[in-house]
């Protein structure tokens, strides 16, 4: 077994989570007061980060921070 292969075999469930915490982001709809949609943005462990009104304005946001959006449903 390669050194490779052994070390993915003990990464932690955390350490798991946090492959690529620093280099992407996360839009999904959210739902606001007053039951309107908007999209929020959250780091790969689930921190909130922001809210945008649409999903293309997210998209932006997170590019802007050179990081990689990607989508939830």
């Amino acid at each position: 077994m390669s050194d490779t292969a052994r070390d993915i075999k003990q990464m932690t469930p955390e350490m798991v989570a946090a492959v690529g915490q620093q280099a992407m982001a996360y839009v999904r709809p959210v739902e606001l007061e007053g039951g309107q949609t908007a999209y929020g943005i959250f780091a790969a462990n689930g921190q909130h980060l922001g809210v945008a009104p649409s999903r293309e304005l997210a998209f932006i946001t997170v590019r802007q921070h050179e990081l990689m959006p990607v989508s939830v449903h």
